[in-house]
């Protein structure tokens, strides 16, 4: 556990330090970083396989998939992210911490499927919008791990199930899984 919070460290110092300038985070020290987004984004790892192939949508400063590849080491990522200079900034951050992970600069509308086992998103977009786009870059079986705004209520979406719907760490979190009721 210790090495995980070494890694969470110097990823929160590199998001600081570019912070103002690519406008990451409203965070301004790495401490306010792991306080506030970091060290939640770890609640969502009882939604996350072993293994696998992870996928970020609308990464931005890496949250929550950095902090889920850092202390999974059994997933490599893919980081979709649609602004030039955040997708470069992530790139930054696959080399530095030395992650299993691919960044993509594009809209995740015009990205090739990708075969991921379970997409994860804070605050990019409608979730109806996150899901549509995801069915296409997931496995049949796959499932969409979201943190949505807390007075957001859930719509019944074509081909996915809701498994949970909770609160954790301050976050409202739902567990989407593909299949419909299969």
């Amino acid at each position: 556990m210790q090495a995980l919070e070494e890694q969470l460290v110097r990823y929160a110092k590199e998001v600081a330090r570019f912070a103002r300038a690519l406008n990451l985070t409203g965070a301004r020290t790495p401490e306010a970083f792991l306080t506030r987004l970091a060290r939640p984004s770890l609640a969502l790892l009882r939604w996350m396989p072993a293994q696998g192939k992870l996928l970020d949508v609308g990464s931005g400063n890496g949250i929550p998939g950095v902090p889920l590849l850092l202390a999974r080491p059994g997933l490599s990522g893919v980081f979709v992210e649609r602004r030039a200079k955040r997708a470069e900034f992530l790139r930054h951050l696959v080399r530095t911490l030395a992650l299993r992970a691919e960044v993509i600069a594009a809209d995740i509308a015009h990205v090739l499927p990708i075969g991921a086992d379970v997409l994860v998103a804070r605050a990019v977009g409608p979730e109806a919008h996150l899901l549509a786009w995801g069915a296409r870059h997931l496995q049949p079986s796959g499932r969409a791990v979201l943190v949505v705004p807390s007075t957001q209520e859930p719509q019944a979406q074509p081909e996915w199930r809701l498994v949970e719907d909770v609160r954790v760490e301050g976050m409202r979190v739902r567990v989407w899984q593909r299949g419909g009721f299969t």
